[in-house]
């Protein structure tokens, strides 16, 4: 039997915070690889899911704002997605919790290649189940609500297969309220990052500099939220994997977990995410599945490599049809052997007029509609306090502009 596919976004968690998850780093970190290299294609939830669902960078799909759900389906883009391919290959497929944002503007739609659809709507506790909004009293139980449907979809695929889920919580995005179990569980937990509040701000571009700063109570009270939430996370990915051991399918599902994007917490005088700093625009990346070796990896990842990945694990050519901006990882998670991946990967922000190239240790950042650039060593300066004005970039833009004009099979040809 073919082996199952299942993806688990979770809403604005910063790389940071994945250590807190005990049962998660358990069951599911220890066991899998954890890539310290893992990008949002643009650190803004709505055009980051539409990245992940079509292997398309922003630039690409050209879905720029956080009202991604009229666009991506004005454009015809749902009809080509993971979903569409993979039930096309023969995968029951079903999608648990937050799909993209704006999709309140069309609350009753179900997206094409999903043959079960619980979708959470908005945040106020509507979900969308096989084209039926139903009202819930809150966005956690309607949360809670599409996890239940996820183990019902799992429990019913025991001798069935097989398939392709997609489970995408709503934590841990403001407002954070975790159940009474996990409420307390840090309060009073400390936030001084190297970076928070930044003194000096004369290498930052022109608009940073005279940003005040921000206050320290607030964001560790964001941070203290943010981490009980995601205990109440924990809990959900526990049950979810308890249900795939007790069914005899957790040695044949391959298991991704990412977030959409980072989260600033006053660092660089910045709250929340869009921008271009390993805060924000780095994510957690795990994988856990057949045969792959549990340990650490430094390969640059990107969310549009989640869809190729799927594709080959079902045994299909990713590139059919359309190539794909991303590039399948099932060769190196299977041998390990990541010698012949991506030197150089794109970040970027259509909505804001940057693009980021990280290649080696450094992460260069164009500000193109502003004229401004930065570059970081981040092995010697990994919170980026200090771009280095002195260096000459001109390598650096050249193929930066080119990776950012580009798609498909030629992108990957320039990341190589």
């Amino acid at each position: 039997m073919a082996d199952n596919v299942l993806w688990i976004i979770t809403d604005d968690q910063m790389r940071s915070t994945l250590r807190t998850m005990d049962r998660t780093w358990r069951r599911l970190v220890q066991k899998g690889v954890r890539f310290r290299r893992g990008y949002a294609a643009m650190p803004w939830c709505g055009p980051a899911r539409a990245s992940i669902l079509t292997s398309r960078y922003p630039h690409d799909h050209g879905c720029s704002t956080n009202m991604t759900h009229p666009p991506f389906v004005e454009q015809g883009l749902d009809r080509d997605t993971v979903a569409t391919r993979i039930r096309a290959a023969g995968y029951d497929t079903g999608y648990f919790g937050k799909y993209m944002n704006g999709l309140g503007t069309d609350s009753g739609y179900v997206a094409p290649g999903w043959g079960r659809w619980v979708a959470t709507v908005g945040n106020d506790g509507k979900v969308n189940v096989d084209g039926r909004v139903r009202r819930l009293d809150s966005q956690q139980a309607a949360d809670r609500f599409a996890a239940d449907r996820l183990r019902r979809f799992l429990r019913r695929h025991r001798d069935t297969g097989p398939w392709f889920a997609v489970y995408g919580p709503s934590i841990p995005h403001d407002p954070y309220t975790p159940t009474p179990e996990h409420r307390d569980d840090f309060d009073g937990v400390e936030w001084d990052p190297p970076a928070f509040n930044e003194t000096d701000m004369t290498d930052k571009p022109s608009w940073l500099r005279e940003l005040p700063p921000l206050d320290r109570a607030r964001m560790r009270r964001v941070f203290e939220g943010k981490l009980e939430e995601l205990q109440d996370l924990d809990d959900e990915i526990d049950r979810i994997l308890a249900v795939l051991w007790r069914t005899g399918q957790l040695h044949r599902t391959w298991i991704f977990l990412v977030s959409d994007n980072g989260y600033l917490l006053g660092e660089h005088r910045l709250f929340r995410k869009e921008q271009p700093y390993e805060e924000s625009a780095g994510i957690p990346f795990v994988v856990r599945g057949p045969g792959v070796t549990p340990g650490v990896s430094d390969a640059l990842l990107s969310q549009v490599d989640l869809m190729p990945t799927a594709l080959d694990i079902a045994g299909l050519d990713p590139d059919a049809g359309r190539a794909l901006d991303g590039r399948s990882m099932l060769g190196p998670l299977r041998t390990g052997d990541w010698s012949d991946w991506r030197r150089r990967l794109l970040v970027e922000n259509t909505n804001l007029g940057w693009a980021m190239l990280r290649e080696d240790d450094g992460a260069y950042v164009d500000h193109h509609e502003r004229g401004e650039w930065e570059l970081y060593d981040l092995a010697a300066d990994p919170h980026q306090l200090a771009s280095r004005r002195d260096a000459d970039v001109s390598r650096w833009a050249d193929r930066l502009a080119r990776l950012r004009q580009s798609n498909g099979l030629a992108l990957r040809t320039l990341e190589r």
